[in-house]
């Protein structure tokens, strides 16, 4: 596998990405697209990530469910890339958009403790530009270390996260 990449070299590619910012449209705020972009949490008290690079999973008109790549570990977003990258090979090849449907997704990310990264995000604090990731730079951004959370670092969060998902699974047996 790939290493994750030090901070002075994702600081570096984060440059390179932000080259391809541009305003949002409509399209790009479909399930399966990869979005790096500026987030202004409605609770500031909360733990957030200011600059979230979600996977899309479901979009309505007023909410956003996604995946959250931050709030994963290297290998975690390593092998989630790997299966969206598996059930595409063709449209890749095609050059087409990526299929995804997060019912069908659904059982990967519970099987393998994915659930509890997948966060709410309210449209209308998304900022209105930011980067949408093609499916060829998959890989590369998950290498990437960019996240910008409030309060806590990537590892801690994702400890705590688990550890509270594990004690819910337990409750609700």
């Amino acid at each position: 596998m790939v290493p994750e990449l030090d901070l002075k070299k994702s600081k570096l590619k984060v440059k390179d990405l932000e080259k391809a910012r541009r305003s949002f449209t409509k399209k790009d705020f479909v399930a399966g697209n990869l979005l790096f972009l500026t987030y202004d949490a409605k609770n500031k008290d909360l733990i957030y990530d200011r600059r979230p690079m979600v996977l899309l999973l479901r979009v309505s008109r007023t909410h956003t469910l996604g995946l959250n790549f931050h709030w994963l570990p290297y290998k975690k977003r390593i092998d989630l890339i790997k299966e969206i990258l598996k059930e595409n090979k063709d449209r890749i090849k095609e050059g087409k958009k990526l299929r995804f449907k997060y019912n069908n997704t659904k059982p990967f990310l519970r099987k393998y403790s994915y659930i509890p990264f997948v966060r709410v995000y309210i449209n209308k604090r998304f900022f209105k530009s930011g980067v949408v990731i093609p499916p060829e730079r998959l890989i590369e951004v998950a290498r990437l270390k960019t996240e910008s959370f409030t309060g806590m670092t990537a590892r801690q969060l994702f400890r705590m996260m688990q550890s509270e998902y594990r004690r819910s699974k337990l409750h609700s047996r």
